[in-house]
């Protein structure tokens, strides 16, 4: 990703938004701006634009992106591809997503606003950008950047935060400059990366001496669930989207309706206390929350095409490795790890 700064064209505006443009490059790659996002994609991902927003490249026929644009090619360029219409999928028709959890994925012992507030910093996978909203709140400037089509749900849900700046761009090529934040937060992503121990080292390029890094990855544990699972997604990964929305559905039925709903209705009895020590957290977790959200998350676990599990040593080996220090691995119930380190000088 070139890093010049880039000129500027306003082709349609609203109020003082640009909500049409171009980005143009010193390389001669023109990034579009989309419905008010900036897509400052790769090559092998910028060409896809044509087929996700038609209506753009109809509009301003006689554009072209520039430079050496082209169509997904390898593995790696395909599966980032099939992520990005897959998560691109789920947070168009799950938008309004709204499980109030940003607490659960911090590592134990950090609160948001210690964190963020007054600061710069950088959302790697913000989805439809509820995450994106809280964290703006209490941050100086705050920059989501998601892969997928998701940022058109990021930017309507944060189009009134004047501190909020949507991107879409790929984790592995980022268009800022190296230390340039004081925090960097990659919650639920990593592991669906073609190679998720690279991206972590790539995002811990982004923050500045001393600032932080949060992420956090899915845990290598409950082997047997996780081979059942694995072998179910053999089959719903290679599924049509609205299908296994479908899919997502019915499962969500099930585990709410047998599950998730009669534990809410007697959580909170003589009989539920009793039982509570029998229940398992997933249950216990997901009671916090409504159908939709399972629906949602299940639709999630089902579509992504990479889908990787590790220890908690996994994860403070990278921190140690990419120079950070007072690193914190804490677990948020059996599904993950939350990490936290500081940049140390060099």
């Amino acid at each position: 990703m070139c890093l010049s700064s880039p000129e500027l064209e306003g082709l349609r505006w609203e109020h003082d938004e640009i909500i049409e443009g171009f980005l143009h490059c010193r390389c001669g790659t023109n990034y579009p701006i989309i419905q008010g996002v900036p897509r400052m994609l790769p090559p092998q991902l910028l060409g896809a634009l044509v087929n996700d927003y038609p209506e753009f490249f109809r509009a301003h026929a006689d554009r072209i992106l520039g430079g050496e644009v082209s169509s997904p090619q390898g593995r790696i360029a395909t599966l980032k591809r099939k992520t990005q219409q897959a998560f691109g999928y789920e947070w168009t028709w799950a938008a309004d997503y709204h499980a109030v959890n940003f607490a659960d994925w911090l590592p134990t012992g950090f609160e948001a606003r210690t964190l963020f507030a007054n600061r710069v910093g950088l959302e790697i996978g913000c989805g439809a950008g509820r995450h994106s909203a809280l964290t703006a709140g209490l941050a100086r400037e705050h920059f989501a950047v998601d892969l997928s089509r998701a940022v058109d749900a990021a930017f309507a849900r944060t189009r009134t935060l004047g501190n909020c700046h949507v991107v879409q761009a790929d984790a592995f090529h980022l268009p800022f400059r190296p230390g340039a934040f004081d925090y960097v937060f990659c919650l639920g992503v990593l592991q669906h990366l073609p190679d998720p121990e690279a991206g972590f080292y790539a995002l811990a390029e982004q923050p500045r001496t001393r600032g932080i890094l949060l992420v956090n990855v899915y845990q290598a544990s409950r082997p047997a669930v996780l081979f059942m699972l694995e072998l179910v997604r053999k089959i719903t990964t290679r599924l049509p989207h609205g299908i296994l929305k479908g899919v997502s559905i019915g499962a969500g039925c099930v585990d709410y309706g047998l599950l998730i709903a009669p534990w809410r209705r007697v959580s909170s009895t003589t009989l539920g206390r009793a039982m509570r020590p029998f229940v398992p957290e997933r249950i216990r977790e997901y009671a916090k929350h409504d159908f939709h959200t399972c629906v949602t998350d299940w639709f999630d676990r089902l579509s992504c095409p990479v889908k990787k599990h590790y220890k908690s040593d996994d994860l403070r080996r990278w921190y140690e490795r990419a120079g950070y220090s007072e690193v914190t691995v804490t677990p948020y119930w059996k599904a993950f790890w939350n990490g936290y380190g500081q940049r140390a000088p060099a």
